[in-house]
């Protein structure tokens, strides 16, 4: 426990720097949503259990410049400062530091995130700013880190760092993966600004409002070549059904949500779970809806049955391609007719079946992307995404993006919106082409737009839906240009 100190005094404020929706997904139009950071929610709500005065500054959420941002840290005046950064943000959480050394010297930041995870090394040599690290899950590592800083101890005996001494860069042991999610405290919410308000899912995702997200999971089998795991890796944990009945009953009182998004990478791997959750739901009555993402290999009649009873409404798949071969070279482990299979069976159910596709991807060609418009404007679906293949660090095609064709290996344009991958045989320009017309003849079909218009229950859905209409535009013809 930490000595006793004025309650004024705050101990640590954990940040999310500012980060504009231009940066995000390339359009100026607010209507890609905003997400609540649940990773900072459950690193806030630990140090605060331990007795750490915890305050949470979501800049981005809040809509702060850099200057705000800064003003707003210096007025809080913590003792400890952890900041979030993904490879797009990473420049954004830079520049907040760069800015708080330049009001004060002495405050201790330290940096958290998937991207620092995945590439320590390049990132502490690029940012001479930046000069604590903490890698991988920082459940345990945060309050072992403030406690070492409070008592001037040795960092080198801290799993899960990387850190600056002198001129010597040092990265510690790996941290073992945190397993026991269930004795974790309750996500603390209550610190960010009002989640019913200022954090809402993009529109194609909603069916009631207000809505959040919830990450009940850890870990992900898969071994797709395209994602970076390095933070949660692939030993699977999750909260128990219990534990996510709780989180849901209090999301519903205190904050009046009325949907819950599950982002976990594979909702559906955990089944003994995901059957007990969806009989809990219907035997306590619980009045709510929910969507998640899964994989197609992972469903069946039976349980879509019950899922559609408990009240979830959507699921994402990640399909990807339409291209046996593109699913070969991407590590998928699945196929167009296992794709075919399960979302029918979604459809069937009555339940909103989508997909995630890609463009770009190692070894594709004009006639593979074809195949991917033809599988799409075939199913069912009723959403999809349709981004581009973005190498990010950490990631199994960043090492090898250049044996396949061309990689502007710039962090700032990371967000899967832009098209820094270019495979051989195919230029940007035939991407963008391809990719608008994906969102074109998949959109503007008139079973698409009568769909969307059954949905509007209420003003607010109007006016979400309407920006979504507009960003879409936005998006298709700013790609055009």
């Amino acid at each position: 426990m930490p000595e006793q100190k004025s309650k004024n005094q705050v101990d640590i404020l954990f940040v999310n720097p500012p980060v504009s929706q231009e940066e995000r997904y390339g359009i100026k139009l607010k209507a890609g949503g905003q997400t609540l950071q649940t990773g900072l929610a459950v690193l806030a709500a630990i140090t605060r259990a331990k007795g750490y005065n915890t305050r949470v500054l979501d800049a981005t959420a809040l809509e702060l410049s850099y200057d705000e941002a800064v003003n707003e840290i210096c007025k809080i005046n913590p003792k400890y400062i952890g900041i979030t950064a993904v490879t797009i943000s990473i420049f954004n959480a830079v520049e907040i530091i760069k800015r708080l050394r330049a009001k004060n010297k002495n405050y201790t930041i330290f940096l958290g995130g998937s991207h620092i995870t995945a590439v320590p090394k390049e990132t502490f040599k690029r940012f001479q700013e930046i000069e604590i690290g903490v890698i991988g899950e920082g459940d345990i590592t945060v309050l072992e880190l403030i406690k070492a800083c409070d008592d001037n101890e040795d960092l080198s005996k801290i799993k899960g760092l990387v850190f600056r001494r002198g001129k010597e860069l040092i990265i510690t042991e790996a941290r073992e993966p945190f397993m026991d999610l269930d004795s974790l405290p309750m996500p603390a919410w209550d610190l960010f600004p009002n989640i019913a308000e200022y954090y809402y899912p993009p529109a194609h995702t909603v069916k009631r409002l207000p809505a959040t997200v919830l990450i009940t999971s850890r870990g992900c089998p898969g071994m797709c070549t395209y994602c970076d795991n390095k933070v949660f890796g692939r030993r699977l944990r999750c909260y128990s059904a219990g534990y996510v009945i709780k989180m849901i009953r209090h999301l519903q009182k205190e904050y009046g949500m009325r949907e819950i998004q599950f982002r976990d990478d594979n909702f559906l791997v955990f089944k003994d779970r995901l059957k007990e959750l969806c009989n809990r739901i219907i035997d306590e009555k619980i009045d709510i809806v929910w969507s998640c993402a899964g994989r197609v290999d992972m469903i069946n009649e039976e349980m879509l049955e019950l899922m559609k009873k408990a009240g979830c409404w959507q699921i994402w798949y990640g399909v990807e391609s339409g291209s046996q071969k593109v699913l070969d070279t991407i590590k998928k482990n699945t196929s167009p007719e296992k794709i075919r299979n399960a979302i029918n069976l979604t459809k069937e159910a009555g339940i909103s079946p989508c997909g995630f596709f890609m463009i770009g991807m190692p070894n594709e060609t004009e006639e593979d992307i074809k195949m991917t418009i033809d599988l799409l404007l075939e199913l069912p679906l009723d959403e999809f995404h349709m981004t581009h293949l973005t190498p990010l660090p950490g990631s199994e095609i960043h090492a090898t993006a250049r044996d396949y064709g061309e990689f502007e290996n710039d962090w700032k344009k990371m967000s899967v919106w832009s098209t820094i991958f270019v495979p051989k045989g195919l230029s940007k320009e035939k991407l963008t082409y391809y990719s608008n017309l994906a969102f074109k003849k998949f959109y503007f079909r008139p079973r698409i737009i009568w769909q969307y218009l059954l949905k509007i229950r209420s003003p607010r859905h109007l006016s979400v839906y309407f920006k979504a209409f507009l960003a879409l535009i936005s998006y298709v013809t700013q790609k055009k240009r």
